[in-house]
């Protein structure tokens, strides 16, 4: 599968690259809302996309609608990350397949990029 993990804290950003990696997908890395949008525009696209909800040009929910208007993006999986917990509150966050919330258990991250996501897909929707 592949992967785009986006948040602007480096260190998240390559662990989790490194993870899904070794887990034998292809991952790719941005660290900000524009460089988000120009990886996702490349042929082919990602299969998922991991995105932080605060960044620091964009935030990961504009990224979200605009991915979504592209014919490419309107059915793939995009999941949101973040450190919010009440970011639903603030938000109207349809527009993702999930949310995952920091600090993130690898466990969570790990079943999103197998094929136990589908059996945990409802601990990650809004």
């Amino acid at each position: 599968m592949k992967v785009l993990l986006v948040d602007d804290y480096r260190a998240t950003t390559d662990v989790l690259a490194d993870i899904a990696c070794a887990m034998g997908h292809a991952a790719s890395k941005a660290y900000c809302g524009s460089d988000a949008l120009a990886a996702a525009s490349e042929e082919g696209g990602f299969d998922l996309i991991v995105l932080e909800i605060a960044l620091p040009d964009l935030t990961g929910y504009e990224v979200c609608l605009r991915l979504r208007a592209s014919e490419k993006y309107a059915s793939r999986r995009i999941i949101s990350l973040s450190a919010d917990a009440d970011l639903r509150d603030h938000l109207d966050m349809s527009c993702f397949d999930g949310s995952l919330l920091k600090p993130l258990a690898l466990c969570e991250f790990e079943a999103l990029l197998s094929d136990r996501s589908s059996k945990l897909e409802s601990r990650w929707r809004g």
